[in-house]
């Protein structure tokens, strides 16, 4: 089978053995894989998460048909569409236990699917079976697989900081990208927050005020001053998707006292935290996509038509130069797809 593999030098399609699922795996054959900005940097650190050299699929937004299972899965999964949940550990130790798969300390540096396993830019994906999630009827598995990171990781965000999102209260998204237009629905769906977009992209700020959105600001459009000015005394809670040193200090400017930053985007940008230039007890927090229950949860959603991943497609062949496009922020608005 043909798949997208991180090699030592760069990303290459290359011809690899179709996998054979093991026990406790499934065997799926992807429908859709999304490209996700993370992937950029994945491409450029194999040594991170492979320090001994080798190469893997990537890829860890995939969804589409089991076609087999290995020894102690049932034989019933066979047949259904599913989106794997690619952030998966060993599953026995008691960190996985403890229900934070996602935080395994066994498979390190490996992260899941994509993320030094096999992931989903191929035709066919292996993943422990207890990380295949059904998809509800109706829901289309070539457009499914950004549900579980795009979409997964905001939810988890966003359901973990519900009492920052008390009635009246403002909630702040900067950056309007494959996360961010997953991250406006799912606030409208669970919050009764005010929803303010902060995104230098007109097109983008447009399609968040579509989605759900209140408001829609340009970031130097004073936007931290304007929203420090709403509500009682600015965003109850901000939700940074970029994570860059400019847009870490525009969430910090916009926070209300009390209130909550979470850094969301895999920019490495820097903040000076200090108790002088943070809102009083605010907190300033990171995180890392969610677990397959979660998953399931936010499938409820969409199965609802709370949420929808928007996505254009391409082929395998065409997905180098897309992370290419992507790395350099020229790409459009949802999500891109690449379907084998």
């Amino acid at each position: 089978m043909r798949a997208v593999q991180v090699t030592p030098t760069g990303l290459e399609i290359l011809d690899v053995p179709v996998p054979e699922p093991g026990p406790g795996e499934a065997l799926v054959k992807v429908a859709g894989s999304g490209l996700c900005h993370s992937d950029c940097m994945i491409r450029h650190s194999s040594v991170v998460f492979l320090p001994d050299g080798g190469s893997f699929t990537i890829g860890h937004e995939a969804a589409g048909r089991v076609e087999a299972v290995g020894p102690g899965v049932p034989a019933g999964v066979v047949g259904r569409e599913v989106v794997v949940h690619a952030e998966y550990g060993c599953g026995l130790c008691t960190t996985c236990r403890s229900g934070h798969e996602r935080y395994c300390p066994v498979i390190k540096p490996c992260r899941g699917a994509g993320q030094g396993f096999d992931g989903g830019m191929a035709e066919y994906l292996v993943a422990p079976a207890r990380a295949v999630v059904p998809l509800p009827d109706g829901i289309d598995p070539v457009d499914a697989g950004p549900i579980d990171d795009a979409g997964l990781t905001p939810y988890h965000a966003i359901r973990t900081s519900l009492p920052w999102l008390e009635a009246g209260s403002v909630a702040a998204i900067i950056g309007i990208g494959g996360l961010g237009h997953l991250a406006v629905q799912i606030l409208r769906a669970m919050s009764a927050a005010t929803i303010v977009a902060v995104e230098p992209d007109p097109a983008r700020r447009e399609f968040a005020l579509e989605l759900g959105a209140d408001v829609a600001l340009h970031p130097d459009d004073d936007a931290g001053a304007r929203i420090k000015a709403m509500g009682t005394d600015g965003a109850s809670l901000v939700l940074d998707l970029v994570g860059i040193d400019s847009t870490l200090h525009l969430g910090v400017a916009a926070a209300a006292t009390r209130g909550k930053v979470v850094c969301v985007g895999a920019g490495l940008g820097q903040y000076p935290f200090s108790m002088i230039t943070t809102p009083w007890e605010c907190v300033l927090q990171t995180t890392y996509s969610g677990e397959a229950w979660e998953l399931a949860q936010l499938l409820t959603l969409v199965e609802a038509g709370k949420v929808r991943v928007r996505t254009s497609h391409i082929a395998l062949d065409e997905v180098p130069d897309a992370y290419d496009r992507l790395d350099r922020g020229e790409h459009g608005v949802g999500r891109l797809i690449a379907r084998p």
